[in-house]
């Protein structure tokens, strides 16, 4: 139980001098054996749910791997490269083509409140407000049958673009910040927009999104606000902001037509052609295939690209799944550590014996996992990872077997 000092004690708030900061001191009751018993069978019926969701991710992973994977492949087979973009071939309707060509839209984005207006797929504006930041700290002190913990909370003033409730700050009598923005982001699109002939979908507009920083030239008739470093600022003086002072700054995706910003975006597109438009692909297997990349890529380097990107997302998942079912053993071994956690030397041992155990399971298993989600589509990969799951228990056996033959001896 937490004990905190009472407000007129003096050591309830240790005020820095040269600093926004204070620390409050408060105590709690250490946990006693038969405490960290019941907290023990809590974390192993934690430990034993987290196993269990585990085994279904992995498998999940594998499946979704070797469907992407699949898909992408019967794409690239399927996949019709239009030379001519300027025109409509009809022969190629309903089939996966891939063309390479520059953006290009009639609609001006442009925003009246700031004077801001460019000819591109997306306009962007980002706001961020000027408040009191609180950041918290704590470190405990063990004091025998009861633990110090010492809260220091310190306040910054920061850029935020969403609001910081002051309310909930553990001093928010010197550190109010406004309850609101007054101006709001967006993002707005351009619609229809083109690559020769062909209108592209929303779901292509929406990849585009390899945004750049459009610089404030003028400030608009009539207002109070002030441009330091290309961005709008409603400030006194932007090198000395206060709390609740604004700052908005413009940024654009996709470029369309030549102009002091540079040249048009070229972008590549691989998607279904329905007449003069496109639509998503659907493969065999109930795949998606709507991609755009930037750069005029050939239809071989934006599958390979999307290759690269399955596979850093199965191996991120995989991760997943084997810190589960690493963490859900060591919650369920956790009980063994703490019916010896008063006997020092025995209680490094255990927990070692216990890491390394959990190491080889949650490895071996996840490997036996991933293996049976491969054996139906590559049995060769699949039995290599079976094989590869042994490792872990062998030389454990391996080992156990030396032990006996040294004692014998």
């Amino acid at each position: 139980m937490y004990r905190a000092h009472h407000p007129d004690d003096p050591g309830m708030h240790i005020r820095d001098q040269f600093t926004d900061s204070h620390t409050r001191v408060a105590y709690k009751s250490n946990p006693g054996f038969l405490d960290r018993i019941q907290s023990s069978c809590g974390a192993t019926l934690f430990g034993i749910v987290l196993v269990i969701v585990a085994f279904p991710v992995l498998y999940w992973n594998e499946g979704r791997a070797v469907e992407t994977a699949l898909s992408l492949d019967e794409g690239l087979r399927e996949v019709v490269s239009l030379h001519t973009i300027d025109q409509i071939q009809d022969q190629y309707h309903g089939k996966l083509v891939h063309i390479s060509g520059q953006l290009r839209t009639d609609m001006v984005l442009n925003d009246g409140e700031y004077s801001v207006a460019v000819k591109a797929v997306k306009l962007k504006r980002e706001v961020e407000m000027y408040q009191w930041v609180e950041h918290k700290s704590t470190k405990e002190y063990n004091e025998g049958d009861k633990t110090r913990v010492e809260s220091t909370f310190s306040y910054n003033k920061e850029w935020k673009s969403t609001i910081i409730s002051s309310h909930d700050f553990d001093n928010p009598s010197r550190h109010q910040n406004p309850s609101s923005i007054p101006v709001s982001a967006y993002v707005k699109e351009a619609d229809p927009v083109f690559v020769g002939a062909f209108r592209i979908s929303k779901g292509l507009i929406g990849k585009i999104n390899d945004y750049h920083g459009l610089q404030a030239k003028e400030i608009p008739t009539g207002s109070d606000i002030m441009i330091q470093d290309g961005i709008f600022y409603h400030s006194h003086n932007p090198f000395s902001p206060q709390v609740g002072d604004v700052r908005v700054r413009f940024s654009y995706a996709g470029l369309s037509g030549k102009s002091r910003l540079g040249e048009p975006l070229t972008v590549s597109i691989v998607a279904r052609q329905h007449g003069g438009t496109f639509e998503p692909y659907h493969t065999a297997s109930g795949y998606t295939l709507e991609l755009l990349y930037p750069g005029q890529l050939s239809a071989k380097e934006i599958f390979d690209a999307e290759h690269s990107v399955n596979s850093v997302v199965t191996w991120a998942l995989r991760g997943v799944g084997w810190f589960m079912l690493f963490f859900g053993f060591v919650m369920m071994t956790s009980i063994l550590t703490t019916l010896v956690s008063w006997l020092p030397i025995v209680r490094e041992l255990v927990g070692l014996g216990v890491i390394i155990t959990c190491l080889c399971l949650s490895t071996s298993l996840s490997l036996v996992t991933i293996a049976i989600g491969w054996i139906a589509h590559r049995p060769l990969l699949g039995m290599a990872l079976l094989a590869a799951a042994a490792v872990p228990i062998l030389l454990s056996k391996f080992k156990q077997g030396g032990k006996k033959k040294e004692s014998k001896l």
